[in-house]
């Protein structure tokens, strides 16, 4: 802009006094404005377009003063050189040089030098040729000149440094926003770290709180099962008795054989509250999958309701696998449940089968090397990701607290899959559903025969043991000392670990010990250790539905019968130690009496 007005105003100048007063000298006084002008803009094109380097700030500011200096200058030796005679045009040309200097104490005042110089430049040659005239009307003209140029430099100094101090304020204030906005950052990050370890604590003692209610859930169900165990242990054995001494009346031995059945289903629930309670051990067998999704399509039907369509789909080679079935049918109905409420307008459900090996991309990463029975279990649900895990093994949480505890029902499933020798994996996308994919461990050449066979009926030695049965429940110390009598031995009967113990002292040598886990005054494992005190090299046998009995390492070394038994079961163990048989020897005719 200042470059513009300078070219403006000596243009004019050139037009009033080299025109209409036929001066034409001033023309070339306008040539050289014009060349001196355009060669300013040039340089401030290349400054403005080229960055220039901090070193390089001094140099141009002097060729900027420089500038400012030159056209200064130019004005002021062509008004001392080319002053016109009459009054009137010198105070034209005055007013005109004048004019140039208010306007540079707009535009130049942010640099004092460069407005000093062009100022100074312009106005000093045009009052010297006033002073020198000496006519007092010139006189007084120079003074006032001068004293134009002086409070034009105050007023620019006084510009410049209002300038100055803004600049520096705003600096300052940059400066102090950007260390205020670090500070902010600081603290939102602070925040959010924060946050995160507070949402960390809350999911922390939500799953402390399910863990301990399971637990107190799980001692709960322990101590109810310990009583129907012994329930069910004097109901079967005492049917089982009553059925051999009245073989002869069909109807009654229907009967006998409903209420047996009855009493299995019973033995049945009882294992099914531990395992729901989580302290049931394990057992695993080779399982044909696919028979166990088929024998649930029923129950899974009614579970999931008429609007949800259950599809099955299992390979024709599929392999058995090495888990324990039970558990296997609860993670399936409780992953059902799960979909059905993931669904709530219908849907899909299906359950795929078939076999795979860990050299699938999709396979995880913590498997052993091999080949794997996968159970898939997939819904058209909204997606509800963990949440689906933690049903599956916290069957008495409600669907609420399950999607509030997903990461423990993670680990539990993890926990089976990792226990029964497989994996876990989860596959869940929002709006298109989730899969829950079980890779379980193949059966191989494991054998189960053991498991499934009804103990046979042993015949017993000629010599008959003598046996010390220690249980707190009278009626299940009265039905195994009455099964051992039938079987020839020698049979003292104790409710109590203290008369068990008293018994011991008095009746020596005792050759086995049949003693309940959990009693009040001591529990088994304690009895056997205060009778092998006394009586070293003593048998034992452990009678118990107690899971912490069949779980605890230390009992790993004593044999344990488990409630409920059968009569034939008990004979079968008792054979086993006192005579060192398995379970499908007997003993010589010759030697047995029956």
């Amino acid at each position: 802009m200042v470059l513009v007005v300078n070219v403006v105003n000596s243009g004019l100048v050139t037009l009033v006094l080299a025109w209409f007063l036929e001066q034409t000298r001033w023309w070339l006084f306008f040539g050289l404005v014009v060349t001196l002008t355009a060669a300013r803009t040039a340089g401030w094109r290349y400054y403005r377009r080229y960055p220039k380097p901090a070193t390089g700030v001094t140099r141009w500011a002097i060729v900027a003063t420089a500038g400012s200096g030159f056209s200064g200058l130019l004005w002021g030796m062509s008004s001392a050189c080319l002053r016109p005679d009459d009054i009137v045009e010198q105070t034209f040309l005055a007013f005109v040089i004048g004019g140039m200097c208010a306007g540079a104490l707009v535009s130049l005042s942010y640099y004092l030098p460069a407005f000093i110089a062009y100022v100074y430049s312009s106005v000093l040659p045009l009052a010297g040729g006033f002073l020198v005239d000496g006519r007092p009307i010139y006189a007084a003209m120079g003074c006032m000149t001068m004293v134009f140029a002086g409070a034009v430099t105050f007023a620019a100094r006084h510009f410049n440094h209002a300038f100055v101090s803004g600049l520096r304020l705003n600096l300052d204030l940059s400066e102090r926003t950007k260390e205020l906005t670090q500070r902010t950052e600081e603290l939102i990050a602070v925040n959010r770290r924060l946050e995160a370890e507070i949402a960390q604590r809350e999911t922390a003692e939500n799953q402390l709180r399910q863990a301990q209610k399971m637990e107190a859930l799980g001692q709960l169900t322990g101590g109810i099962a310990h009583d129907f165990n012994n329930l069910l242990t004097t109901v079967i054995g005492n049917l089982e008795l009553a059925q051999k001494r009245i073989s002869g009346e069909p109807r009654i031995t229907r009967l006998l054989e409903a209420a047996l059945k009855a009493a299995g289903r019973g033995a049945n629930l009882v294992r099914d509250l531990l395992t729901f309670a989580r302290r049931q051990p394990l057992h695993p067998s080779a399982v044909d999958v696919s028979a166990v999704v088929d024998d649930m399509e029923k129950i899974l039907n009614q579970t999931i309701g008429p609007n949800i369509r259950l599809a099955i789909r299992t390979a024709p080679d599929l392999r058995a696998a090495w888990v324990d079935s039970n558990q296997l049918e609860l993670a399936l109905l409780n992953l059902a449940l799960n979909a059905r409420d993931a669904m709530p307008d219908g849907g899909r459900l299906q359950i795929a089968c078939e076999n795979r090996r860990t050299e699938d991309d999709s396979a995880p990463l913590d498997l052993d090397p091999g080949d794997y029975v996968t159970v898939s279990v997939s819904d058209t649900g909204t997606g509800m990701s963990e949440a689906i895990l933690a049903r599956a093994f916290e069957p008495f949480f409600t669907t609420k607290e399950a999607g509030r505890g997903s990461g423990m029902g993670l680990s539990m499933v993890q926990g089976f899959a990792t226990q029964s020798g497989g994996a876990v994996q989860i596959a869940s996308f929002r709006g298109q559903g989730t899969t829950v994919t079980l890779w379980l461990p193949p059966a191989g050449g494991r054998s189960t025969a053991c498991a499934s066979v009804e103990p046979a009926e042993f015949v017993i030695r000629q010599r008959a043991a003598r046996i010390l049965v220690c249980d707190d429940d009278i009626d299940v110390c009265s039905l195994v000392g009455s099964v051992l009598r039938d079987l020839g031995h020698t049979v003292w009967e104790a409710n109590n670990p203290n008369i068990a113990l008293q018994i011991l002292e008095r009746q020596r040598p005792i050759d086995v010990l049949l003693v309940d886990y959990a009693m009040p005054e001591m529990n088994g494992r304690s009895v056997i250790d205060r009778a092998r005190a006394c009586q070293p090299g003593i048998k034992a046998l452990l009678i118990t539905g107690y899971p912490k009995a069949l779980r605890t390492d230390e009992n790993l070394e004593i044999p344990v019968l488990r409630k409920p038994f059968k009569p034939a079961e008990l004979g079968s163990r008792v054979a086993e130690i006192v005579y060192g048989l398995s379970s499908g020897e007997s003993a010589d005719s010759s030697n047995v009496q029956h």
